[in-house]
């Protein structure tokens, strides 16, 4: 009986010594398991660390070429960002660009993504249907489709004219700036609904320049219309000639005139038939595809617009972004014209300038008048679509006949613009995960 007994009680010790030997293994084996987790835990960790060090050293690698290149549309090299995966897209309808890098890790299949954005530091654009860096003398009654500018409350903050001398109204001279209306006529729309321009921002008939309201805007300090047309100061302008498609020089022609009492010949440039060249290239381009057109022509010389033949309608890519430099600008035709019209007076001496009067035979319509100060006449019908710059600072300009400008962004701010393409970083943009 107690041999019976022994054999049980050490069967029994057996058993629980077995029990506590696997209960032990198991938690040492639970141990170990978390050991391998943590350490696994803490293996991604730095891997994850570094995959988002790599990620962000090859994002900024690559940021710095798209930035150094100043062009945000030039062909990059990214094959010396080693450290990620370099990829750089537009974002359709917009002038933004996302840069993204993709670092991974084979072993692991680690992934770090980095990413921000870069803007085309495009120009400012024209901002106004009507722009002058010296004066403006309207000596007839003027109807204005502005700039829609802005929404502010119920209605638009519209901008018509802008000037960084005086806009005059001689002869009794009437304005009226209308809410903004299409070239067939109409209302112009935003998001279905009418564009109204604010009271504050409506000229219409004052009687004196009291009586302008916010649409009108005189005597702005510093007012670089060729930057904010072409994305650099008017000093620099010869950066941008290289980005015109079409380069049209005007003969040099010698004419006599009275400078006091003394009779000189001057000679000056002139483009013969000048609004008929344009107006070749307007129709040439009708039969290209988009990219073909040449959208962009600078002319140098006197430039006589008769010969442009735009018909009230035309679609925006039929625009062209046109500038005449250091020339008298006149018309006595009946002209439409669709895009951005442009002079540009930079170096024109008064000499030169009374040369070119003197060979259009126009000046007999200002008598007493200093023409030597006169950059732009017109006397017919003038309307244009687009915009309408005189960049000419302390001179007048001139506007006799039925001018009506009519501000059209489409016309203006095309999507291939080759100016204002510097690249920049948008503040706030760089994001990892």
């Amino acid at each position: 009986m107690n041999r019976i007994r022994q054999k049980a009680h050490g069967f029994s010790t057996l058993m629980i010594t077995m029990v506590i030997a696997i209960v032990m293994a198991l938690y040492a084996f639970s141990v170990l398991a978390v050991q391998g987790f943590n350490l696994k835990k803490a293996q991604n960790v730095i891997v994850s660390k570094e995959l988002k060090a790599k990620s962000n050293t090859a994002l900024q690698c690559a940021a710095e070429i798209i930035v150094t290149s100043k062009d945000v549309t030039a062909s990059h090299d990214f094959t010396s960002c080693h450290d990620g995966t370099i990829s750089f897209n537009h974002i359709p309808a917009s002038g933004k660009y996302k840069l993204t890098s993709v670092s991974k890790d084979a072993v692991t299949n680690g992934e770090a993504v980095s990413s921000l954005y870069i803007m085309a530091s495009g120009s400012n654009g024209p901002t106004a249907a009507f722009s002058s860096s010296g004066s403006i003398a309207f000596n007839v009654s003027q109807t204005i489709d502005p700039y829609e500018g802005a929404k502010n409350g119920a209605g638009y903050d519209c901008s018509s004219i802008r000037t960084g001398g005086k806009l005059h109204l001689l002869n009794g001279a009437d304005l009226v700036v209308r809410d903004p209306h299409d070239q067939n006529g109409h209302r112009k729309k935003i998001d279905g609904m009418e564009i109204s321009c604010n009271e504050s921002h409506k000229t219409v008939s004052p009687k004196k320049p009291e009586e302008y309201k916010n649409d009108i805007q005189q005597d702005i300090l510093e007012l670089d219309l060729f930057d904010e047309n072409f994305a650099v100061p008017r000093e620099r302008w010869a950066e941008v000639v290289d980005k015109f498609q079409v380069k049209i020089t005007g003969d040099t022609l010698s004419k006599e005139i009275t400078v006091g009492d003394v009779k000189k010949t001057v000679e000056f440039k002139k483009v013969q038939n000048c609004g008929t060249k344009i107006q070749n290239i307007i129709d040439t381009n009708k039969s290209k595809p988009l990219k073909e057109k040449q959208r962009y022509i600078w002319i140098e010389g006197t430039c006589d617009l008769e010969g442009v033949t735009y018909p009230q309608v035309a679609s925006a890519e039929d625009a062209v972004t046109v500038v005449i430099k250091d020339g008298l600008l006149y018309s006595s035709a009946n002209i439409y014209f669709h895009g951005n019209l442009y002079l540009f007076d930079i170096s024109m001496t008064n000499e030169q300038l009374l040369a070119a009067w003197s060979d259009s035979g126009l000046g007999v319509y200002l008598p007493g008048t200093d023409l030597a100060n006169v950059p732009f006449y017109f006397r017919g019908s003038f309307i244009t679509r687009g915009a309408f710059n005189l960049d000419s600072p302390d001179r007048i300009s001139h506007v006799f006949g039925a001018f009506q400008p009519g501000y059209s962004k489409g016309k203006v701010d095309y999507s291939e613009s080759p100016f204002g393409k510097k690249p920049v970083i948008l503040k706030g943009s760089w994001h990892d995960f």
